[in-house]
């Protein structure tokens, strides 16, 4: 059946087959953005929960912590854990949204809109990763320079969260092959096939 789809695909028109495929990919596409939203949907209420959680409990240790880098490291977290909630709501706050426009104005919001979170998301190092573990790397330094931890689990703690760098990092960079790049591609494609009309 499917052979049978292909040969008379193939044998029609070219403005047919221009046709076909047009609506093929705004049906892929539009399914595509579908489970991306859905998903991105979900990943930033799973983010902003944790920082919801994650400020008062170092709020709270910036009182009850006695050394002064626990301190520190402390308010740094919270400090970046406000920045991040702003992030979360204004990537949330641009996505496209349907409205009187083109299909292709709505193509090239969504080129852009990804096209940016894709270069956010590759520099994630920078202020997803580093700044959150510096907090925690102070945060635990202050607990061993005030010999409330021995060098032994000192070290694991570091350990962990270097670990845990490296993990959200080729993560990541998991994210931009395996969710932006396809879009992206599939976005580039249609605007072309649709500037062939």
């Amino acid at each position: 059946m499917e052979d049978e789809l292909i040969k008379i695909w193939q044998s029609s028109p070219k403005v047919e087959q221009v046709k076909f495929e047009k609506s093929r990919l705004i049906l892929d596409l539009q399914s595509s953005l579908l489970s991306l939203s859905r998903l991105a949907k979900y990943g930033i209420l799973v983010e902003q929960i944790a920082v919801i959680i994650i400020v008062p409990v170092f709020l709270y240790s910036i009182y009850w912590v006695p050394h002064l880098l626990s301190k520190i490291g402390s308010l740094w977290i919270v400090a970046w854990s406000i920045w991040y909630m702003s992030l979360l709501r204004r990537i949330k706050r641009d996505k496209p949204q349907e409205q009187d426009q083109t299909y292709l104005d709505y193509l090239n919001q969504w080129k852009s809109y990804l096209g940016q979170n894709k270069k956010l998301t590759g520099s994630a190092l920078y202020w997803y990763i580093l700044p959150p573990i510096t907090g925690c790397i102070l945060f635990a330094l202050g607990f061993y320079l005030g010999n409330a931890m021995g060098f032994q689990r000192f070290a694991v703690h570091i350990g962990i969260f270097l670990i845990l760098a490296i993990i959200i990092h080729f993560y990541f960079k998991w994210i931009i092959r395996t969710v932006y790049n396809p879009r992206l591609s599939k976005i580039d494609k249609l605007i072309q096939v649709m500037g062939e009309d």
